[in-house]
Order: structure tokens, then C-alpha cells, then sequence
């Protein structure tokens, strides 16, 4: 079973804060745009231009996640292992949550 823990823990690390920061962006560009609005509308034209390989990689991040966490559930720090879990359920919620809101929108638009 050791052969299937990550030895790159830094990696799972800085992918679960990226998907978090992916989701607080989507928070921000969909509920309060008005808020920066120059910025948000940039940052929305951006990833609305490359939303079909982003969707992909972010599905394949936040698989990852999921099977690190499972796989190294029992190797994580005890005082950590809940931000951990929440963290993580917070990037699959909001992936389908994503998922779901995009695939409306482009429903509505055709």
C-alpha cells in the first residue's frame, strides 16, 4: 500500500489551494461582479476563452485530490485531517456546482 502514497506532497498541496482559489474567482465573477468590475469582467472573458480544457483539468486536479485523500487518509496529521476533508469536499462541490451552472448557461444560450 505504501507504493500508492504520493511522495510529492507539496504538488497535492499547491493543487488543492489552486482549486480553491479557481473556486473563490468563480464565487466572485458569477455572485459579485460589481465588485472590481474591470477585473472581474477580464478575468471572466479569460476563462470563459479556455473553459472546455480548464473544466478538464480541473475535473482530473480534483479526481486527484480525492484519491490522495483517500489513499493517504490514515498519514494525515490528526489536527489537519478536517480542514483537509472540508477542503477538499469544498472543490467537489463546487466543481459540480460549476459544471451544473455552466452547462445551464450554454443550454439557454443555443
Amino acid at each position: 500500500m505504501d507504493i500508492l502514497v504520493s511522495n510529492n506532497i507539496i504538488m497535492i498541496r499547491l493543487t488543492l489551494w489552486l482549486i480553491l482559489g479557481l473556486n473563490a474567482v468563480f464565487i466572485w465573477t458569477e455572485f459579485y461582479p460589481l465588485v472590481f468590475e474591470d477585473i472581474a469582467i477580464n478575468i471572466l472573458s479569460g476563462l470563459n476563452s479556455i473553459r472546455m480544457p480548464l473544466t478538464i483539468v480541473e475535473f482530473l486536479a480534483i479526481a486527484t485530490l480525492f484519491v490522495d485523500l483517500v489513499v493517504r487518509f490514515d498519514n494525515i496529521s490528526k489536527r489537519w485531517i478536517v480542514l483537509q476533508v472540508i477542503a477538499v469536499g469544498i472543490c467537489v462541490c463546487g466543481f459540480l456546482f460549476k459544471v451544473f451552472t455552466y452547462y445551464l448557461d450554454s443550454a439557454y444560450l443555443t
